[in-house]
């Protein structure tokens, strides 16, 4: 089972935040969250390079934009009848 706990990590020591697991030996996953520098949201073409090969097959940022429109477009006429 799997359980989420909050910690920060500070020169090779995990620092508890809130609730701790119990004691003893155990086995962990530690995922480092690292602090965004940019206080402007990535622009779309900077999630696609960050998402490369998730989409399979692979298509262009302008196959999935035609895409998305034509399912707007599609979602705005069931709502106009």
């Amino acid at each position: 089972m799997l359980k989420s706990y909050e910690a920060v990590y500070d020169h090779g020591e995990l620092k508890w935040v809130g609730d701790r697991p119990r004691n003893g030996k155990m086995k962990v996953i530690v995922t480092v969250v690292e602090e965004e520098t940019r206080s402007e949201p990535p622009t779309t073409r900077e999630l696609w390079d960050r998402a490369g090969g998730c989409v399979k097959p692979p298509r262009s940022a302008e196959e999935i934009d035609s895409d998305v429109r034509a399912m707007r477009e599609e979602w705005t006429r069931e709502w106009d009848r």
